[in-house]
């Protein structure tokens, strides 16, 4: 996760100073990288089982909520490219929800039935 944060940051950096192409490869190519070698060489099933790997299973395991963290990084490169620091910070701010949703109060079943008339 740090390597993501730590490539995003860099390459909306770089876009900012108009350098595409190694804004782009920063973005992308040191996260897939590490991935494909954590895989391939580590036993990840006790992280799976960790509280934090509970917490990623149950509020961040689907393909919707993968493309809307790709959504916001594109916004974040995007207001970087253009130097819109206000556009950078609504596309953190969509990370950041899709990150963190799990730890916004939930509102019950029964709460919704409630407020219906």
């Amino acid at each position: 996760m740090l390597t993501d944060v730590v490539s995003a940051f860099s390459a909306v950096y770089l876009l900012w100073e108009h350098y595409l192409i190694v804004g782009v490869c920063v973005a992308f190519i040191p996260s897939t990288v590490l991935s494909m070698v954590l895989i391939a060489k580590v036993d990840l099933e006790k992280y799976k089982n960790s509280a934090f790997g509970v917490y990623v299973r149950k509020h961040m395991s689907s393909k919707a909520l993968d493309w809307l963290r790709f959504a916001g990084l594109m916004v974040m490169m995007v207001g970087g490219w253009n130097r819109w620091l206000w556009l950078v910070g609504v596309g953190l701010g969509v990370v950041l929800y899709v990150w963190m949703k799990g730890l916004l109060p939930q509102r019950s079943v029964s709460e919704e039935k409630q407020e219906q008339p």
